[in-house]
């Protein structure tokens, strides 16, 4: 495998004879496989090469090798000015295979054992078990969850019986400046607050003192795009690329079927029905929904399929454009792949997420006729009155509606 990356035997040899060299060959081509560029896996190997000189100058046996040990080996490398970006993760890459393969053996899980962390796998264990939470859910709660308690308690003890209404006052108070922001550590307050009482590590229900935040049903007015402004985005993807392809299918599914960003995360090869011509959806609480395919959007799907996805193990469809190739991380990826596409196409609406185009998608439909049921089976919502807000956009009928502006004298 080593001989495809050199143009000469030599550097081969040399390889081939360290410490390491037994193990660089499936290495090699573990990096190939992860999308790698032939010539990025030559600076990996080199790396490697340095670190195997490394370990013989220091009597290390290839057993040895942990963490600890490349951590060390990098900083001497940043000592000489020798670390470049990707260093860590290519030598991280290195234990993982040799893990993998029983070279060394497998790193123990690091465990918190402080007072915080024992907390914290207990309140998402909760979170999960109890509650039925995702891990995202329990991951958002504890990010506001440990911000109140290192204000609260510094790097002492977790005297938790010690809490009072006025801390969680004072610490809403301080960080909620917007109604969004305020309503989300709200919730995560009075969860965690609950928590606590459930497992008897307070004495009274806190809950009730964390302040409610006032929001008007339906006070929102959707923002959306008009549908010369949707072809326009679309539009600005470079579909002459492989990256532009990628994002092009992204903004179709977005655009003309609705999907939520985490439900282009969770989109997988199996669920596309191309015999029937459907597409299953992984939506929010594990449920699952089938949806008919376009024909526009599924060629969109079908072209980036075809001639742009890399091969890997995931089962995913879409897939991060550089090595090593895995799928979308988080649902803010797709809505970074939307901010990018409105900053190219010169839009700049009051919110730059994907939730901007099933906002487009439903007004659209509602100005072309369809009912507000109906918008309601695409958008797959649960409740009727959540698609109740796409009402207030629906200007001709609301005309229909109004009452006519008194004048002076009583006339019309």
């Amino acid at each position: 495998m080593l001989d495809q990356f050199f143009t000469q035997h030599g550097p081969v040899l040399r390889l081939r004879a360290g410490l390491l060299g037994p193990y660089l060959d499936a290495f090699a081509a573990r990096l190939s496989q992860a999308g790698y560029a032939r010539s990025t896996v030559r600076t990996q190997l080199w790396l490697v090469a340095d670190l195997d000189r490394w370990l013989k100058r220091r009597a290390f046996h290839v057993t040895q090798l942990c963490p600890r040990v490349t951590d060390a080996f990098i900083t001497r490398r940043r000592r000489t000015g020798g670390v470049r970006r990707g260093n860590a993760a290519t030598l991280r890459l290195l234990l993982d295979h040799l893990q993998a393969t029983g070279v060394i053996p497998a790193a123990p899980p690091v465990v918190d054992r402080s007072a915080l962390g024992q907390l914290k796998r207990r309140y998402e264990e909760y979170l999960r078990t109890d509650r039925g939470l995702s891990p995202w859910t329990a991951c958002r709660n504890w990010f506001v969850l440990r911000c109140f308690l290192g204000e609260r308690f510094g790097d002492g003890p977790l005297r938790l019986r010690q809490l009072r209404p006025d801390d969680i006052t004072h610490f809403v108070l301080r960080h909620c400046p917007r109604r969004a922001s305020a309503q989300l550590q709200s919730t995560a307050l009075r969860s965690f607050f609950r928590f606590l009482f459930q497992t008897g590590a307070i004495d009274r229900d806190l809950s009730a003192a964390v302040p409610a935040v006032r929001r008007w049903r339906l006070v929102d007015v959707p923002k959306y795009l008009e549908p010369a402004d949707v072809d326009r985005l679309l539009a600005s993807c470079d579909r002459t690329s492989a990256l532009g392809r990628r994002n092009y299918a992204v903004l179709m599914l977005l655009a003309r079927l609705g999907l939520r960003a985490g439900e282009i995360v969770r989109l997988e090869l199996g669920d596309l029905d191309w015999r029937r011509g459907e597409l299953t959806v992984r939506g929010k609480g594990a449920v699952h929904d089938r949806l008919p395919l376009p024909r526009e959007v599924g060629e969109a799907v079908a072209a980036y399929l075809r001639t742009d996805r890399p091969p890997c193990a995931t089962r995913r469809v879409f897939l991060r454009g550089k090595a090593p190739h895995r799928g979308f991380n988080h649902p803010s990826t797709v809505s970074t792949v939307v901010r990018r596409a409105l900053e190219r196409a010169g839009l700049t609406p009051p919110i730059k997420g994907a939730h901007l185009l099933r906002h487009s998608l439903a007004t659209g439909l509602l100005r072309r006729g369809a009912s507000l049921s109906e918008i309601g089976d695409l958008l797959r919502h649960r409740a009727s009155t959540t698609t109740e807000i796409y009402a207030k956009v629906d200007l001709n009928s609301l005309r229909a509606l109004a009452h006519p502006w008194p004048v002076s004298g009583g006339g019309r």
